[in-house]
């Protein structure tokens, strides 16, 4: 942190109520705006170090207690509380730099465990520092990274800046997928025998665990723009898009002096419809296919677009992603409850009691971070009757990633069922059903997932 010093108190020398005066300064922060998991976070361990100075903050109790997690929380498989705590050191020293420079108090969460501390520091001096005009930047070229949807490019009132820094989020995309994929081949983990693991997953999972052909899981393609390259050919660069010169000094201060800003060529944004995918698909895709490799089951993976009516006909199929990035969620012969609209939103064509008519994602407005997504569960007749198809999608990537990690979870899965058992007749179980889920999102990670609505469907 900036306010060390040589004059640093220790936390005996302050009392309980300016250590939560502090905490209240903090947790309504401009900084910490749009991040109520944090805050909670931190509301959390303060209170822990502050009422038992003496004992450690477990884990698992931070997953319980802050992000929802069941009692049968494993740190090894779920992350959640290691990638908030960096997350949340990150947004306190954020804070200690800018608007609480001047604060007396120092809240820090120190690497290796979570138990908080406290400081009375003197307040540095006040500096001048004079302001750097964007102009004053160098103009450098950009070498490629992966932009989100064209949509963000063309969209009526999205601004440039947005779609530039959406760049940055999906260079990760390449890097997620390399991984599950060294993951998926190289996990050895023993299979479960599949009667038990049907007994354990329930109704959802059923139909695809019973069944001796292999399962098909369906990787999504969207559409997306990249950055240009110094080995891009012609005939790739001649249908391109320019960047306006206004925006490089933005994306030099943005990336600063990684590597991709030091090629030759003046950067430019190449339409790719065919190689990548969401982070969350990705992560999702892990998510679906260490369950089924758990339950002994063959798996085949594909890309959404080398999909054929054929493969549907033959195999039961798990499709990650929307409408939105994923063609074949909207060729499939059931009429469904819940929608995908060209706006972006869910839409809800048989809303019940207490159910809105349309679901849209919610954005802190002051950063343009996603903090709210939607995304639904659906479950439909294949081509074939004799088969099913799974769709886990949201609204965004992050909704995705939620839906898959929501139907690999056993305790999501215990209530999941419950539910299912209450809209299907007495002594049966639902075969196509819709689940709508509400998902909160802190620095691009799914958090707490709740079910908003589950409606039976009808073949056609």
């Amino acid at each position: 942190m900036l306010h060390q010093s040589d004059n640093m108190l220790h936390a005996p020398d302050l009392c309980d109520t300016d250590k939560y005066q502090q905490l209240d300064k903090i947790s309504k922060s401009a900084t910490f705006s749009g991040s109520e998991n944090l805050i909670s976070f931190l509301q959390f361990l303060v209170k822990e170090t502050v009422g038992n100075p003496d004992a450690q903050v477990k884990e698992h109790a931070i997953a319980t207690a802050v992000f929802g997690r069941s009692n049968d929380f494993d740190p090894r498989i779920d992350s959640v509380v290691r990638v908030q705590a960096k997350r949340l050191r990150q947004k306190l020293q954020e804070y200690y730099e800018t608007e609480g420079k001047a604060d007396s108090i120092l809240i820090e969460l120190p690497k290796g465990h979570y138990k908080i501390t406290f400081s009375l520091i003197e307040p540095p001096p006040e500096v001048a520092i004079e302001a750097i005009s964007e102009t004053d930047l160098p103009v450098e070229t950009i070498s490629p990274l992966i932009l989100q949807q064209p949509e963000t490019v063309t969209a009526v009132g999205q601004s440039r800046e947005k779609v530039y820094r959406n760049a940055l989020i999906s260079v990760a995309m390449v890097l997620v997928v390399v991984v599950v994929s060294w993951i998926f081949v190289g996990s050895k983990n023993q299979p479960l025998k599949p009667a038990v693991v049907e007994n354990k997953l329930g109704i959802i999972w059923e139909p695809f665990l019973k069944d001796t052909a292999s399962t098909l899981v369906v990787l999504s393609n969207p559409p997306l723009y990249r950055f240009s390259n110094d080995s891009d050919p012609e005939s790739l660069l001649k249908d391109s898009m320019k960047i306006p010169k206004d925006q490089i000094s933005k994306l030099t201060k943005e990336l600063k002096s990684k590597p991709v800003l030091r090629q030759d060529r003046e950067p430019r944004l190449i339409l790719s419809s065919e190689d990548y995918t969401g982070m969350g698909e990705a992560i999702g895709l892990f998510q679906v296919t260490n369950l089924l490799q758990s339950a002994g089951k063959n798996i085949i993976l594909k890309q959404s677009r080398t999909i054929s009516a054929e493969d549907l006909k033959n195999h039961n199929v798990i499709l990650l992603g929307s409408a939105w990035v994923n063609d074949w969620v909207e060729k499939l012969p059931i009429k469904e409850d819940f929608t995908y609209s060209v706006h972006a939103t869910i839409l809800n064509n048989a809303p019940q009691t207490g159910e809105a008519r349309e679901y849209r994602p919610v954005f802190n407005q002051q950063t343009g971070e996603l903090v709210q997504d939607y995304a639904l569960i659906t479950v439909r007749p294949g081509v074939s009757d004799a088969y099913r198809i799974m769709t886990l999608s949201g609204i965004l990537s992050e909704g995705t990633q939620a839906a898959a990690e929501y139907v690999t979870r056993k305790e999501n899965l215990e209530t999941l069922n419950q539910r299912l058992h209450l809209i299907s007749p007495p002594g049966q179980q639902p075969k196509y059903y819709q689940v709508l889920l509400k998902v909160d999102v802190d620095n691009n990670i799914p958090t707490t997932v709740s079910v908003l609505a589950v409606h039976r469907l009808e073949a056609n």
